[in-house]
């Protein structure tokens, strides 16, 4: 999404906002060759412990670009970069995902392991 901001920028001649977007690239992001600092650094993480909180994590990235200021797509299944044509269709868009299905099962079988290891041990 970075770059497409950056690319409606450069489109609407918006030169005093590129500027400030590259002169927030750190030294050390500029050696790797990045140009732009789109986003600022959060720390808003929050540990998704339960389905039903992943669900509604889910449900609020595949609207985030259907609404707001930026009005990416008119659906979540439109929007390229999103994972909703995969959990409403079964269908893969841009990228391979992974569901949280898969992710749930990843978890408790890597749980499972420790379990048993841990009392295979005592």
């Amino acid at each position: 999404m970075a770059y497409e901001i950056v690319k409606r920028l450069n489109e609407a001649g918006q030169n005093e906002i590129l500027l400030r977007l590259q002169n927030a690239v750190e030294t050390k992001d500029k050696q790797r060759g990045k140009k732009h600092e789109v986003w600022e650094d959060s720390f808003d993480f929050k540990i998704c412990r339960t389905e039903k909180f992943m669900n509604q994590k889910l449900a609020y990235m595949h609207a985030n670009p259907c609404t707001g200021k930026w009005k990416l797509a008119n659906t979540p299944i439109e929007y390229e970069h999103s994972s909703a044509r995969f959990y409403i269709t079964g269908k893969h868009a841009a990228f391979a995902v992974t569901s949280i299905d898969e992710i749930l099962k990843i978890v408790l079988n890597k749980c499972a392991e420790t379990t048993a290891n841990v009392q295979g041990n005592e």
